[in-house]
């Protein structure tokens, strides 16, 4: 594999911008971030039946978590009902 060195020039927000998401994803800097769009769009155009498949299934995933969440809550709030009405059964 070669290792080629690109210039680019943004605007500072942009810039800001990839920071941030550098940092939500736990990568090590901007260029990280850089060389991990480019290959999402690479491969987005080079198999894009496989692009849609991932972007289902991330789909699904975050659909998944949320449901999870929901349910937890719910959880949390009859619990917490209950512990209400034995305090107020323990008057």
């Amino acid at each position: 594999m070669k290792n080629v060195i690109v210039a680019i020039k943004m605007p500072g927000t942009m810039v800001d911008e990839l920071k941030a998401a550098a940092k939500a994803r736990h990568f090590m800097d901007v260029s990280e971030e850089i060389r991990s769009i480019v290959r999402q769009k690479w491969l987005m155009y080079n198999d894009p039946e496989l692009m849609k498949m991932k972007k289902l299934k991330e789909g699904i995933k975050k659909e998944l978590e949320k449901k999870g969440a929901e349910f937890a809550k719910r959880k949390i709030l009859r619990d917490l009902e209950q512990i209400r009405s034995e305090l107020e059964n323990a008057k």
